[in-house]
């Protein structure tokens, strides 16, 4: 007769789970004490729903179910076989891979409520129970640890031994009783590599992530200007970030996704010109199940447009000077001027003087003003 934890871990399989693994539901003080010590040196200021209470809340299952018993974590490898450089004088910019399908949040909450109710007729059960699919309600990474999915890597990331840290996770607590799984007994060593390549120093010890730093928060969560000294090292990346991904050795070996779900792309370079020209429409349509749709139309033109001066197209001029003129979004007009006065020919410049005569936000002519005087 089988008993309960094999049955959790061959429904989890048959679902569609490449790993799944079982935790107490006892409190995180590690990494609740982790996350607090991010808090209080303000690397978590660009997402004020972080605050304490929701840290030490995403730590204690306790406060999320009534009388939880196990945490089951299960995750989904979205690792493809793919070069990710961009062509050489290439007009696209690129995408981080988790965003490249449909949102993620989507397919695994859908994946994890069909498992429930599987898990709950095979066990002839009425479990109570709740889902998270890495909305900061739950430290999934850290329950992930416990229930030997793997080891936390230097980058803030889980890393599987097989499936390195290209992993979708999703968490299900439960009043259930189940015999938790064993951590991995395994680390990254001496290797710093994701520390040492990262362009804007965002991973700023092992484990610990500055997030004001990081170009994945800066294309998508910032909402707002991205810093003027960290624009030119985001290269062209317009939403995301896989550079400590790329450079870890763990996924240089790790095995590709067999998951249908993840093979069939939406999306993986954009023409930056094109997204320029964007209509909000355009955009709701095209990005509609997609986590692109987070960084809404106004942040994936200004990280466009950043990515457009730091690759300095001379074909996209034309639009950026349209864009500088037209553009209804002051944020989006103002990196238009920083990526002119970058790329800085003297149909540039021309477009640049010719604004400030009728330019009445003052964001945007600081942008223009600095762009014309840093050449």
């Amino acid at each position: 007769m089988k008993t309960r934890e094999q049955i959790v871990i061959e429904i989890a399989k048959s679902v569609g789970f490449d790993l799944v693994g079982i935790s107490e539901a006892n409190i995180l003080k590690d990494h609740i004490k982790n996350s607090l010590a991010a808090y209080e040196l303000n690397y978590l200021d660009g997402m004020p729903w972080l605050n304490k209470e929701r840290l030490i809340k995403a730590g204690s299952p306790n406060q999320l179910l009534l009388n939880p018993k196990s945490v089951i974590v299960v995750g989904v490898n979205y690792k493809q076989n793919e070069n990710q450089t961009s062509p050489i004088n290439s007009t696209k910019g690129r995408i981080a891979m988790y965003a490249q399908w449909e949102d993620y949040h989507l397919v695994i909450k859908k994946m994890l409520k069909e498992y429930k109710a599987i898990l709950q007729d095979k066990l002839s059960i009425n479990m109570d129970g709740r889902i998270f699919v890495d909305d900061g309600s739950l430290l999934e990474k850290g329950f992930a640890e416990k229930a030997g999915l793997g080891w936390f890597g230097k980058h803030t990331n889980i890393i599987n031994p097989i499936y390195g840290s290209w992993i979708f996770l999703g968490a299900l607590i439960t009043d259930l009783e189940l015999t938790p799984n064993e951590p991995v007994k395994k680390n990254c060593g001496k290797c710093e590599l994701c520390i040492i390549e990262c362009p804007t120093k965002a991973i700023v010890s092992p484990y610990q992530l500055d997030a004001n730093k990081c170009i994945s928060f800066l294309t998508i969560e910032n909402k707002g200007a991205i810093p003027y000294e960290l624009r030119s090292l985001i290269d062209d990346w317009i939403f995301g970030c896989d550079i400590c991904q790329d450079i870890c050795p763990v996924n240089d070996k790790s095995d590709v996704s067999q998951n249908i779900t993840f093979t069939k792309k939406t999306n993986n370079y954009l023409d930056l010109v094109e997204i320029l020209y964007m209509s909000k429409e355009q955009f709701s349509s095209r990005f509609s199940k997609s986590p692109i749709k987070r960084t809404k139309l106004s942040g994936l033109q200004r990280n466009a447009c950043v990515a457009i001066g730091n690759i300095k197209i001379l074909e996209a001029i034309p639009a950026l000077i349209d864009t500088l003129n037209n553009n209804e979004s002051e944020l989006v007009r103002g990196h238009s001027a920083w990526a002119l006065g970058e790329i800085n020919t003297k149909a540039c410049q021309k477009a640049l003087k010719i604004s400030l005569e009728y330019e009445n936000d003052q964001f945007v002519i600081d942008e223009i003003n600095r762009a014309l005087m840093s050449k």
